[in-house]
């Protein structure tokens, strides 16, 4: 578990206000052996999602998927997006109805 940014063990970035936390170990190239943990703002160090892990499972062994720094970022990018959709900052890609044509009643 990480305690602080001064961890020697991790590499960390900041991107779009989240933190990034990279253990030292991990190849540039996408591997599932890389470690890479993001924070959301302001919950360093309590609540990170790790990348390429998927625990959705209710039972057996976790599956890591090959993953680097550039998935990290795409990650941060939806949820940022996601973010903005649901604030109502950006228009959703659901596209309107189209408006009737012939006679009214």
């Amino acid at each position: 578990m990480i305690k602080s940014k001064d961890d020697p063990n991790y590499v960390f970035d900041e991107y779009k206000g989240y933190t990034i936390a990279s253990h030292k170990n991990n190849v540039v190239e996408e591997s599932i052996d890389n470690l890479i943990i993001v924070y959301p703002p302001k919950e360093f160090p309590n609540h990170g999602f790790i990348v390429g892990l998927d625990d959705s499972k209710l039972s057996g062994p976790k599956k890591a998927i090959p993953h680097n720094m550039e998935d990290a970022k795409a990650y941060i990018d939806w949820v940022v997006k996601l973010g903005e959709e649901r604030a109502g900052k950006v228009k959703s890609e659901i596209p309107k109805p189209q408006p009737r044509r012939g006679r009214k009643m």
